[in-house]
């Protein structure tokens, strides 16, 4: 028994699991899209912005949920980082597609409805590529 280190192994070091990380990283996400969203309804309530903006503001604010959403969910994995990302955009997209399907059961991504599942992909990617940047290997 004199071998065996039995103290626990700094905070740090201990892994999270798998359904805790993919929640908070989908918190996270929600969350910023939620006060991007409210930030945007703000904005377009008091001043006098046109009316015509509140779809790219929607989709500005999808992206940033899912790039936010990706950066938490690579931080906490630290290997595969790109795919994490995607594997974010690709979950956003899937839920798009539900609800859409659900809404209307049928999908029209065609001309400019296909803006915000292109968004979401790329959200996912963009926020992933930039924790791949910041982190040192």
């Amino acid at each position: 028994m004199a071998g065996k280190n039995l103290r626990k192994p700094p905070r740090a070091a201990r892994r999270k699991t798998t359904a805790a990380v993919l929640l908070v990283a989908f918190g996270c996400g929600v969350g910023s899209c939620m006060l991007l969203l409210a930030a945007c309804a703000f904005l377009l309530t008091h001043t006098a912005l046109p009316l015509g903006l509140v779809r790219p503001m929607a989709c500005m604010a999808a992206a940033a949920g899912a790039a936010v959403s990706a950066a938490v969910l690579s931080h906490q994995c630290r290997e595969k980082l790109l795919l994490c990302g995607l594997g974010c955009g690709v979950f956003y997209t899937v839920c798009l597609l539900g609800a859409s399907l659900l809404a209307g059961g049928e999908v029209n991504w065609q001309g400019s409805n296909v803006m915000l599942p292109i968004a979401l992909l790329l959200g996912g990617l963009l926020g992933s590529a930039v924790t791949a940047l910041r982190t040192n290997r």
